[in-house]
Formats: C-alpha cells, structure tokens, sequence
C-alpha cells in the first residue's frame, strides 16, 4: 500500500485482506491508524500511562493473533476496543488482587496525577481537561461506558458487546455519569466563582 490508510472502513477492511493473504507488514498500518484511540481507551480505564500502553500492546497482539475471527462486515475498531476493554479490566482484576496480597496501599493522588497529565496530553482545551478529569473520577463502569461512547465514539450496542453487558446496562451507566458529571462541574463553577 503506497498511500497511508485513511482510518475509513475499506481501507482497513483491505488491509486486513493483505494481512490475511500474508503480508504481516500491512498491521503496522492498523497499528499506526487506531494506537492513539487505543492508548487513550485503555488510559481511560486503568489510569496508569504504563500500563495503558502495555494494555494497547497486548491488544494489537491479541487482535493480529486472531485476526480470523473479525468478521469483516463490521467495523474494525469496535472489535479492536473490545479487546483492549477486556484486557484492560483484566489488568485491573491482576492488579487488585496483587495489592491485597502485597498488602500495599496505591495513592489515589499519584495514580489521578499520572492520569491528568497523559490526558491532558490528548484533550487540548481546559474545559475538556475539567469534563475528562471528572470522567477520569467516575466508577470504572461508567467511565468506560463515557470514554466508549462520547471520545470513542462507539455505538451502544458495541459498547454493550465490548463490556459483556446489554443495551440497557450501557444506556444506565450513561444516564447515571451524566447526572455525576453534571453535578461535579456545576460544584467546580460554584468553587472558582467564590
């Protein structure tokens, strides 16, 4: 392929021909196409910019292994972020059970300033930095579900899939980070106007 992929359906879907038939080359491709969305999805929900990228790894690998179980009539990347949704709430299980082992306290301070200053990186304006940083706070169903579906872009539907929930689950956990952040910038304007 002589031109870059534009990001768009058949461009990916012939990429992944050429992989199929082949062409191991052609993943960088995809690599360099959706790591960005990757990162972030997976910043997004273990909060922690080493392990983020260890997770968008691991997912790029995982999908380039099975590769033969995309169905090519749908969109690559819904495919793709339910990899790394399902790697990445794996990678907080592993975590959780190895701090109770170890019987070590994490620092909530540390894990949200790694956070804020990755995604303050990815999101440019102060408004955003404000609504990402209050995302970043919510319980990790709801924030998955608002990364999915407002930076993702994803459709319910494939967020219910990559979670492993329904329709309607998504839809609550939706509603319910609305109302939290709603509340939580309308307690920050009420802070910066005293």
């Amino acid at each position: 392929m002589d031109q870059a992929p534009s990001g768009n359906n058949e461009d990916v879907r012939s990429i992944i021909r050429a992989i199929r038939k082949g062409d191991q080359q052609a993943y960088a491709e995809v690599m360099q196409l959706y790591q960005r969305r990757v990162i972030a999805l997976a910043l997004m929900i273990v909060r922690d910019s080493g392990a983020a990228e260890d997770v968008a790894q691991d997912a790029f690998v995982r999908a380039y292994t099975h590769l033969d179980r995309y169905d090519e009539e749908r969109e690559f990347y819904p495919w793709l972020a339910t990899i790394t949704v399902r790697l990445a709430r794996n990678w907080l299980r592993t975590k959780a059970r190895t701090t109770a082992r170890e019987d070590s306290f994490v620092s909530e301070d540390a894990d949200n300033g790694t956070s804020v200053d990755a995604l303050n990186e990815i999101i440019a304006d102060e408004r955003g930095r404000e609504l990402w940083h209050s995302v970043s706070s919510l319980a990790p169903g709801e924030r998955t579900a608002t990364l999915l579906y407002y930076r993702q872009e994803m459709k319910v539907a494939d967020i219910a899939v990559a979670m492993d929930v329904s329709d309607g689950t998504i839809k609550t956990l939706l509603f319910r980070a609305r109302q939290k952040l709603r509340l939580a910038l309308n307690e920050d304007k009420l802070e910066s106007a005293n």
